[in-house]
């Protein structure tokens, strides 16, 4: 299954280096979630991919996101 999330999301993904992986969840291991934070970022649990996401950054003991293609899948999907 692939996830679909708007075109606009992606334009402004301009950061991705991954292409877009996150789409195909056969080739995904999504971060998980801890919360959303009024829609402007996710605190995420775990960092599963060893190379730096030019979107994640580290706080406290965690990490948040700030990638517009993932809070989008969030939003849609729950993941």
């Amino acid at each position: 299954m692939a996830y679909q999330v708007r075109d606009e999301t992606k334009k402004i993904t301009t950061k991705c280096s991954y292409n877009f992986r996150c789409l195909n969840n056969d080739t995904w291991n999504p971060c998980s979630i801890e919360r959303d934070l009024e829609g402007a970022f996710l605190f995420i649990k775990t960092k599963n991919d060893k190379n730096t996401c030019p979107y994640c950054f580290p706080y406290a003991f965690s990490y948040y996101c700030i990638c517009p293609t993932r809070r989008e899948i969030y939003q849609r999907y729950n993941i």
